[in-house]
């Protein structure tokens, strides 16, 4: 099988994380045509985006959270969901509030990192929104659990951690550090994450390699 995306997307990060608690390490490959705006990969790619995975046969599934779960249920290796149904629940709750409330994020990073427009009505709500999903993640993670759902990491840090690390990296320009450092549950869970080899090399890598394009988009301009 094979992965089309870069490690500079939080989205690619998701499934090579959950690959990699699986035990499987699956390098990204390129889009075809080089880039996601390229004929090819936008005639494969439902709303050319990545990741996308491509099986063996040919068959292909966009969209990270579809990736996440074929991994889960395909690949040998431990669960990335817990058995116990109310567990399961736990942790996909703290997936869905990532998910759904922190997309409050993009506007952010549209208007306030990568310039690409001016609208300070958006970026406020973003960071409501931003801001109420931690606020709800705070509030149903148990504080005594290593990882977001549990105590080994899973489907929930997939989600949660490569979103905080986004958040760190856009910091200096949007100023959304703020947000985890006044919720101590979830700063301290951040640098729990960051000490897992799994979890952490994944943070490690986004933050190098989207570190790389702000870098680039600053000399750019």
């Amino acid at each position: 099988m094979k992965i089309y995306g870069v490690i500079a997307s939080p989205f690619v990060q998701r499934v090579l994380m959950a690959a990699r608690l699986k035990g499987h390490d699956i390098a990204p490959e390129p889009p075809p045509g080089g880039a996601i705006h390229s004929p090819e990969f936008q005639a494969i790619s439902p709303m050319g985006r990545i990741p996308l995975l491509e099986l063996d046969d040919g068959r292909r599934i966009c969209e990270s959270a579809a990736i996440l779960a074929y991994l889960d249920e395909t690949l040998p290796g431990p669960a990335l969901l817990p058995d116990d149904p109310v567990e399961r629940a736990h942790a996909r709750q703290i997936v869905s509030l990532a998910e759904c409330e922190m997309a409050g994020l993009r506007p952010i990073l549209v208007h306030n990192v990568f310039k690409m427009g001016d609208a300070p009505d958006l970026v406020d709500a973003g960071r409501a929104q931003v801001a109420k999903g931690l606020d709800a993640i705070e509030s149903v993670r148990r504080p005594d659990d290593r990882f977001a759902a549990g105590d080994r990491p899973g489907v929930a840090d997939c989600i949660l951690a490569p979103l905080l690390t986004l958040m760190r990296i856009a910091d200096p320009m949007a100023g959304t550090a703020v947000m985890i450092d006044e919720r101590p549950g979830i700063a301290a869970y951040e640098k729990r994450a960051a000490a897992d080899p799994v979890v952490g090399r994944s943070m490690s890598e986004l933050t190098q390699a989207f570190g790389a394009v702000l870098a680039r988009i600053q000399a750019e301009t």
